[in-house]
């Protein structure tokens, strides 16, 4: 697996969960009924993959000599900027963006499989 197909997986996944923790945090739900029995999740909850996986960005790019791509990623792979916001954001041409974002998802992407972020389904099914 390359590890810019295993960022692309990955981030796929990170923006699903971010959706869903989003939603829930919004409301709470009272009207579903408990059996009385507590049963612990056992399993790593979408949270702690959406931290692991920005984790695991910071890792990959914390060299002082890749800060600005450290900005690029939270703006716009954290943080779900678009595009233009980001590009203007963050100061770059279109070609420098490309040449970032690759390395970005190399970068990163080796993490993810170094530290067992991907595959997710096995992440999911790890014990936390």
């Amino acid at each position: 697996m390359r590890p810019s197909d295993a960022f692309e997986i990955c981030h796929e996944v990170y923006l699903r969960a971010r959706e869903v923790i989003d939603e829930r945090l919004a409301t709470t739900v009272l009207e579903r009924p408990s059996d009385g029995l507590w049963r612990p999740d056992t399993r790593p909850r979408l949270a702690e993959y959406v931290a692991d996986f920005a984790r695991a960005g910071e890792r990959a790019l914390k060299s002082p000599r890749l800060a600005s791509r450290l900005v690029l990623f939270r703006v716009y792979y954290l943080g779900r900027a678009e595009y233009h916001a980001a590009r203007k954001f963050v100061g770059i041409s279109e070609l420098t963006w490309s040449q970032w974002a690759e390395e970005i998802r190399e970068r990163v992407g080796r993490e993810l499989l170094r530290c067992g972020i991907f595959p997710p389904g096995r992440y999911f099914r790890a014990s936390s």
